[in-house]
C-alpha cells in the first residue's frame, strides 16, 4: 500500500484567532474630548447674548444728566441635532459568536456591536463640529458658528451693525504660517473680547507645519486643560502651546484653517433622557456613554430596541444634541492659509 502523507490541507481544524478583534478605522473624537458638556432642556437651545449699550461719560460740575443707555439682549436660538447608529444582530450569529473561543471581541456580539456604534456615532458627531451645516437636523458646525462674520447664527443676523457684537473674527487673506501670524489672531481676538482661545483645532497637515515653525525646538504636550478640566490626549493626538493657546492636531478639522475656540463658551448642550418619562420603556431604553478613544464622552446616546420582526434583534443608539457658542467675538477661525 502507498504511503499517504496527511497534510495539513486533509485535516479539518477548529481556526484560532490571536486576542480580540484590532479596529482598522480611526474614529477618535478630539473636539468633543476637549470640550465641555452640558445638560440642555426642553424645545431648543436658547441663550440671551447682550451687546453694547451703555453710556458712561465725563460731566461738569452740576451739569444735569442728559445721557441714557443700557446694553442691548437678543434672543439666540439654536434646534436641537439629531444622530444615530443602527444596527441588528441575528440569532443565529449571536449564539453562534457566545459559543465560540475565539476572536474574544465577538464573544459579546451585542456588546461589540453597541461599542461599535458608539464611536461611529461619536466620530461623525465630531466631524459635524467643524462643517455641520445647521439646516434640519444638523448641528451647527464651526464654520458656521464661529467662521463666519456676515451669516445668521443662533437666529440673529450679523449683517446688521447692531449685532456687531456676535460676530466671530475672521480671517480669511491667504498667508504662510508664522509665530507672528498666530500671535497677530490671537491679539485680535484679545482686542475684540478681552479675553483668548484656549485651545485651536487643526489638521494634522496644519499641525505640522506648526510643528515645523519651533526649529526643532518643540515639546509635544499630550494633557490639554479646558473649560471642561484637564484632558488627557494619551499620545493619541499632539498638542503645542503658543502663549497659552494650546494646539492641538484633529483628524475632523478642516484642511488649511486653525479653529480659534475659548471653551468658557464653546460648549455641547444634550438632552438628558429618563426612561420615566416613557410609559412602558424603562427596559428597553439606557443612556450610554460614548468611549471615543480617549474614555468616555457624555453625549446622551441612548439605546432603544426596536421591533422584532423576525430571527434577529435591532436597536438603534441616538441623541439630541447642538454645538453651542454663546461668545463668537472670543473665538476666531483662520483659512487659506499658504
Amino acid at each position: 500500500m502507498a504511503d499517504s502523507l496527511q497534510t495539513l490541507s486533509l485535516i479539518v481544524l477548529c481556526q484560532a484567532y490571536k486576542g480580540g478583534l484590532v479596529r482598522q478605522v480611526n474614529r477618535q473624537a478630539v473636539a468633543l474630548k476637549c470640550l465641555p458638556f452640558v445638560e440642555g432642556a426642553g424645545l431648543n437651545v436658547a441663550f440671551a447674548p447682550s451687546g453694547s449699550g451703555a453710556v458712561a461719560e465725563n460731566f461738569a460740575e452740576g451739569a444735569d444728566v442728559a445721557n441714557y443707555g443700557s446694553d442691548t439682549q437678543a434672543s439666540a436660538i439654536l434646534t436641537w441635532g439629531q444622530y444615530r447608529a443602527n444596527f441588528h444582530v441575528s440569532g443565529l450569529a449571536a449564539a453562534a459568536a457566545a459559543t465560540s473561543p475565539t476572536p474574544e471581541g465577538n464573544m459579546k456580539l451585542w456588546a461589540r456591536n453597541m461599542q461599535d456604534s458608539m464611536s461611529t456615532l461619536a466620530s461623525l458627531i465630531n466631524g459635524a463640529v467643524y462643517t455641520g451645516a445647521g439646516t434640519g437636523t444638523l448641528l451647527v458646525g464651526l464654520d458656521k458658528a464661529i467662521g463666519l462674520a456676515n451669516n445668521t447664527y443662533a437666529t440673529i443676523d450679523r449683517t446688521v451693525s447692531g449685532n456687531a457684537y456676535f460676530r466671530p473674527n475672521v480671517f480669511a487673506t491667504a498667508a504662510p504660517l508664522t509665530f507672528d501670524l498666530i500671535r497677530s489672531d490671537l491679539a485680535a481676538i484679545y482686542i475684540a473680547a478681552g479675553m483668548r482661545p484656549d485651545v485651536a483645532f487643526v489638521h494634522p497637515n496644519v499641525f505640522n507645519k506648526i510643528a515645523a515653525l519651533f526649529d526643532g525646538v518643540k515639546q509635544y504636550q499630550f494633557q490639554v486643560v479646558t473649560a471642561r478640566g484637564p484632558v488627557s490626549l494619551d499620545g493619541s493626538a499632539g498638542a503645542l502651546n503658543i502663549d497659552g493657546c494650546m494646539f492641538i492636531e484633529d483628524k475632523d478639522a478642516t484642511d488649511g484653517c486653525i479653529y480659534y475656540v475659548n471653551t468658557n463658551h464653546v460648549r455641547v448642550e444634550y438632552l438628558p433622557f429618563d426612561p420615566g418619562t416613557v410609559p412602558g420603556m424603562s427596559d428597553e431604553i439606557l443612556d450610554l456613554f460614548v468611549d471615543d478613544g480617549f474614555g468616555t464622552t457624555p453625549l446622551g446616546v441612548r439605546l432603544e430596541m426596536l421591533a422584532k420582526t423576525g430571527d434577529s434583534e435591532k436597536a438603534t443608539m441616538k441623541t439630541y444634541l447642538q454645538l453651542v457658542c454663546d461668545r463668537p467675538n472670543a473665538c476666531g477661525k483662520r483659512s487659506n492659509i499658504a
